[in-house]
């Protein structure tokens, strides 16, 4: 962490109620509230000179500031600060809270009307109707108050394809669930957005307790959930909006935690085998080992879920578990530290400004992914645990996506040389093992709980395989490279 100092303040000035110095004493005090300092110095005349010193830093104007700033750590004048500052006497002297709010409000509602408008723009009336119908129906669940474990009660599971058989209808309410833990600013924002698009807006977020801070939620991802929400909102119309087939559960009974997991490998292989090649996977094999933007996409995209990856172990960190399991969870956390720095360089090998990187706004089913994972490591650990598998793969799976990748990069020297060691890393550190590992320690799991996971591994499955398909569109019809920005719009990786 960056050690606090007073020449970090903007526009400081002395915050004190009186300065007192009776003339000939070598004695200055200053009075704030309850609390008075004394100050002794050699002579009279250097009280005399810090007094008016004192008085002029109450304006913060006065040119001693400048000298208070620019004083070297070693001298008066920055000891002086320093004891000013830790004495929590220096305040900023501009109140910029009220503009603060206002500005961001007219950041959120732009962010709002541009996301409405760039995904109406080429909707015709039959499918705005459609859409303002879902958004005046999902509007109605955003102000439950978040959930127990069970996420959400058995005739109301949004994860289970019988309750709720489109698949974007299902994850926005996993979303908003997600949004009333992780992030209320918006969830707020959300609200005013499906206003929009149902025909009863809200008032703005500048009439809107809500959103009360500034600089407390990072409003980049606050942008990327809206546009995940809007385009979610679209697709709930569309003719892939139909969950996918899966595997039937199994006739589950009280098992311990190994064979649950057996079961859910069983059931996992055979709803991927209904569903087929990915159509990402098939874009790729049509390259025979060319390279087009459609191989780059996956590296763009898995940077920004890296970038969040701790996410998705750091609820467990905190809960009372078993201490093979917490143990395990703390190694996991402190190997997936870091490995977004891997990706960044991954994606400058393939010609990404690195600037750029933070103006990429993720592909809705990537975020959405990372919300989904963080959500249940959050409220059901025996979910998150079995999840690990649909994040590493399958235990005893070759890692097949990833061969596919380095074959048809195989002639970009500095990408193999920085994706290789990441990849190598990877299978050193045995991660698709973690949830067979997990559930050794795991005695009994009782059936409605197992079953309860195993909707939720079916939904996490098929929401990867909707990802890895969103790749393929966006990515594969692509001459040359272009980054997903800001509502829609392509950046160039140039910059």
């Amino acid at each position: 962490m960056e050690l606090w100092t007073f020449q970090r303040y903007q526009s400081p000035r002395l915050v004190i109620d009186a300065i007192h110095h009776e003339p000939g004493s070598a004695l200055v005090s200053m009075r704030a509230g309850a609390h008075e300092y004394r100050l002794a110095f050699d002579v009279s005349d250097a009280a005399d000179q810090i007094a008016a010193q004192l008085h002029s830093l109450t304006d913060s104007a006065s040119p001693l500031w400048s000298m208070l700033r620019d004083s070297e750590p070693d001298s008066g004048w920055h000891a002086l600060g320093t004891f000013l500052d830790t004495h929590s006497l220096i305040g900023e002297a501009g109140d910029t809270a009220a503009d603060a709010l206002a500005a961001q409000a007219a950041r959120i509602d732009s962010c709002i009307a541009q996301t409405v408008a760039a995904i109406l723009a080429t909707l015709d009336s039959t499918r705005r109707d459609a859409i303002a119908r879902d958004a005046a129906a999902l509007r109605l669940h955003l102000d439950r108050p978040a959930s127990a474990r069970t996420l959400f009660d058995a005739h109301d599971n949004p994860f289970d394809a019988q309750v709720e058989p489109n698949f974007y209808l299902a994850l926005l309410r996993i979303e908003f669930e997600y949004f009333r833990r992780a992030a209320p600013l918006t969830l707020a924002a959300v609200d005013l957005m499906l206003g929009a698009f149902s025909g009863a807006p809200r008032a703005s977020a500048a009439h809107d307790a809500r959103f009360d801070t500034v600089g407390l939620y990072d409003e980049h991802d606050l942008m990327s959930h809206l546009w995940l929400v809007a385009s979610s909102l679209v697709a709930a119309s569309g003719d892939e909006a139909q969950r996918l087939p899966c595997a039937d559960l199994p006739a589950v009974s009280l098992s311990s935690g190994l064979e649950f997991m057996r079961q859910t490998e069983l059931i996992t292989r055979e709803t991927l085998n209904r569903w087929g090649e990915n159509p990402y996977v098939s874009a790729v094999d049509a390259l025979n080992g060319g390279y087009s933007p459609l191989v780059a996409g996956p590296f763009i995209e898995q940077y920004h879920v890296t970038r969040r990856f701790v996410e998705i172990i750091a609820p467990l960190l905190s809960m009372r578990l078993s201490i093979p399991l917490r143990t395990m969870m703390f190694r996991y956390y402190s190997e997936e530290y870091g490995h977004e720095a891997l990706e960044s360089t991954t994606c400058e090998a393939l010609g990404i400004a690195p600037r750029l990187l933070a103006q990429i706004v993720p592909l809705p089913l990537h975020f959405a992914f990372v919300d989904a994972l963080t959500l249940l490591a959050d409220a059901d650990p025996v979910s998150s645990f079995a999840a690990i598998m649909v994040v590493e793969g399958i235990f005893g799976e070759p890692p097949k996506m990833s061969l596919r990748l380095m074959a048809a990069v195989k002639d970009n020297d500095a990408f193999h040389s920085v994706s290789g060691d990441h990849e190598e890393l990877n299978e050193s550190l045995n991660h698709n093992s973690i949830s067979r590992d997990t559930f050794e320690w795991i005695a009994a799991i009782d059936p409605a709980r197992q079953a309860i996971a195993m909707h939720r591994i079916l939904f996490l499955l098929e929401l990867n395989h909707r990802a890895w398909s969103g790749i393929a569109r966006f990515y594969g019809a692509q001459p040359t490279l272009a980054l997903h920005g800001p509502y829609g719009r392509l950046l160039d990786p140039r910059g």
